[in-house]
């Protein structure tokens, strides 16, 4: 896939209420990868807030350089997670984001 086609290609507007996905996430810790490499929930809870801000903040970016954007993002850093379980983190929270919006319909928005 290239850049382009892995960008989003809607004008729809996301809201993430981050109270709710903390509490999602909060009860399926023990799926997550950060659980799995020994991290308790407080410490993984940054992390996956900060995916959440990276696909909020840079909405149009495809999932490789919202990966790489995560990887070099302080949180991430200051934690000094491994880049393939900070790709696995990133990715379980972007598939949550594509399966809330995927569900979405938009017939009033015509695409060129």
């Amino acid at each position: 896939m290239n850049a382009h086609s892995e960008r989003r290609q809607d004008t729809a507007c996301i809201i993430v209420s981050i109270d709710r996905e903390r509490s999602f996430w909060k009860n399926h810790y023990t799926e997550l990868p950060c659980r799995q490499a020994g991290l308790g929930f407080d410490a993984c809870w940054p992390l996956l807030a900060c995916a959440y801000d990276i696909y909020l903040r840079h909405p149009n970016v495809g999932r490789d350089v919202g990966a790489v954007m995560y990887a070099n993002a302080p949180e991430v850093v200051a934690q000094a997670v491994e880049s393939t379980l900070a790709g696995r983190i990133f990715s379980r929270v972007m598939d949550r984001i594509h399966r809330a919006t995927t569900r979405l319909e938009y017939p009033h928005i015509v695409q060129a």
